[in-house]
């Protein structure tokens, strides 16, 4: 995700690091259903000038759909998620934790519960003769917490050249490393014309389709929280 905000200043936003002089050790952090309850993420000023940064969690409702929005909130409690701290300081090549907690009981969640969190340094007015832009490059970091007894459940078909899936389960799922194959290749083949497909992250309840080029066999990984697997969609049978 990238933002532009132009007024004398840029803002960018991203969820992967990037050369600047903020960086950070991961950019999505899952709590798993009987995994730990915290985690830390380092975040590394690699600049020559100290950096103010401000970190701020949103709870994700409706996530994946058009309804989707990020609602900030002030009880950690009632939310399910604790991040600190809310502000830090970094001095030139210096590095701090900030710290995810797990608050929410994993029974009482019926599927995940999302989060991104953001952490963008804070400046000041710019002051300049003339015209001055700014770069600010910020991080939002995606935060997912499985329900108990996670089940990934992704129901799918290729019909007419697309592919058309739907999330059935309670977690998300992560479609990542597509493929689809004219018919009579394979990836196996020497020579192939196979194309690469992109992914999607799916959360539960989630539809989701896909114009393909051929009406042949779909092959993705799948990432279910931190396991990964394979798995093919067929095309639908012609009665």
């Amino acid at each position: 995700m990238i933002r532009f905000y132009l007024s004398g200043l840029i803002f960018l936003l991203f969820s992967l690091p990037v050369p600047a002089n903020m960086l950070i050790s991961q950019a999505i952090v899952t709590f798993e259903s009987e995994g730990t309850k915290s985690h830390d993420i380092e975040i590394y000023n690699q600049g020559e000038e100290t950096l103010y940064l401000k970190v701020e969690a949103k709870q994700v409702l409706s996530p994946g759909t058009k309804q989707e929005i990020k609602q900030a909130y002030r009880d950690p409690q009632q939310a399910g998620l604790l991040v600190t701290p809310q502000r830090l300081i970094l001095p030139p090549k210096t590095r701090k934790k900030v710290r995810f907690v797990k608050l929410a009981d994993s029974k009482s969640l019926q599927h995940d519960a999302v989060f991104r969190v953001l952490v963008k340094p804070e400046v000041g007015e710019l002051k300049a003769t003339q015209t001055a832009v700014k770069v600010i490059v910020a991080y939002e970091i995606l935060v997912l917490m499985q329900p108990d007894k996670p089940r990934a459940s992704l129901q799918g078909e290729v019909e007419n050249k697309r592919l058309k899936l739907i999330n059935t389960g309670n977690t998300n799922v992560l479609l990542q490393k597509g493929y689809q194959c004219p018919p009579g290749q394979k990836r196996q083949d020497e020579l192939n014309q196979c194309q690469e497909l992109v992914g999607k992250r799916m959360y539960a309840g989630n539809q989701w389709q896909l114009n393909l080029p051929y009406n042949t066999p779909v092959e993705f990984e799948i990432l279910t929280g931190l396991d990964a697997d394979i798995i093919w969609f067929e095309p639908k049978e012609i009665k």
